[in-house]
């Protein structure tokens, strides 16, 4: 009987042993090879937006996608996003210290998240996180490019929303070139959702810069969106009810607008908008090009792109947002993607 007994505690301990060897191999597993995106980022909108940058995010997880092997290129490019989301973030900080509006608190917590994103990114394939302090970069460009953006936004509640303006033009554009140097399905997607944020972000700014009655455009700043909803120079806002789709080859652009041939045979102008806009975005067609174009006859009798789509890449480019505000808020569209 002491045997039976024996021989029964010999199991029992046998197979405590087996379910702690299979629960620490699974903890191991899911520390090397689990990442989730963080909580759905609350600044990429299915709607348009509401000058808060709120909306729903997708909730997309990249623990479906695996890790693809990391050039020197793409790991830079980690890098440099993980900061230029954390001068978005730590700029918004200040300038909702310096002026109240809500606006630059909301969207500071969607850049954090995006700082997130990238930081799951950054330990998926085990790159040194360049983070520093509040108001403190690796980056001597980004350094720099931060002190100037809060001095900026420190001269007037209208220059602090023509700096938020500058920042997501800016980042959409960086997003865009990373998107394009990178092959890997798990950075593609992150990308894909900051810039949706980005575009996001864009939309509340310019909507808070039209509830002001001022304007990011003109060289003295006095340019842009009045209250009236009107664009300098005194352009009616459109009217995108007739809005519709096409697509077509490029014959030619000309730095406001593309010429194209549709599938049925018409030859079009769309008209694109600011160029400097147009190239901070990195929009340069090609002539034979094939792109899906959305657009909306305006009041002045010829077509407005509300995006270009292009064949080749699927890159689209987004220059009005979806009440037809055009994104570079009017005059010159002094942001552009060559502060750093």
């Amino acid at each position: 009987m002491f045997n039976n007994f024996k021989n029964i505690l010999i199991g029992i301990l046998s197979a405590v042993i087996v379910i702690a060897i299979g629960a620490s191999a699974y903890t191991a597993f899911a520390s090397n090879g689990a990442v989730s995106l963080p909580a759905a980022d609350p600044s990429v909108a299915t709607g348009n937006g509401n000058g808060n940058g709120n909306g729903t995010g997708d909730g997309a997880d990249i623990t479906t996608i695996p890790a693809s092997d990391l050039n020197a290129e793409e790991a830079a490019a980690l890098l440099y996003m993980r900061e230029e989301e954390k001068l978005a973030r730590d700029v918004y900080n200040a300038l909702f210290t310096i002026w109240g509006q809500p606006t630059f608190s909301n969207i500071a917590s969607s850049e954090q998240q995006h700082m997130d994103q990238i930081k799951l990114l950054l330990d998926r394939y085990g790159l040194t996180d360049p983070a520093l302090d509040l108001g403190k970069f690796t980056d001597p460009s980004l350094q720099a490019l931060y002190d100037q953006l809060v001095a900026q936004g420190s001269v007037s509640l209208t220059e602090a929303l023509n700096v938020g303006v500058l920042i997501e033009q800016t980042d959409i554009a960086d997003l865009q070139t990373r998107l394009a140097q990178t092959e890997n399905a798990d950075i593609q997607l992150v990308y894909t959702n900051l810039m949706n944020g980005s575009y996001n972000h864009l939309a509340a700014f310019t909507g808070e810069q039209g509830g002001n009655g001022q304007g990011y455009g003109g060289e003295n700043g006095q340019g842009g969106q009045s209250a009236q909803g009107q664009v300098g120079g005194g352009v009616p806002q459109a009217n995108i009810a007739g809005a519709s789709t096409v697509h077509g080859v490029i014959n030619s652009y000309d730095g406001m607008g593309i010429s194209i041939t549709t599938d049925d045979g018409q030859v079009l102008y769309v008209d694109t908008g600011n160029p400097r806009y147009s190239q901070s975005v990195g929009f340069a067609p090609q002539i034979g090009e094939g792109v899906t174009v959305v657009m909306f006859p305006d009041d002045q009798g010829s077509n407005s792109a509300i995006s270009v789509t292009m064949d080749a890449t699927g890159m689209t480019y987004t220059f009005r947002n979806a009440t037809g505000q055009p994104l570079w808020s009017g005059g010159n569209g002094k942001g552009n993607g060559g502060n750093h």
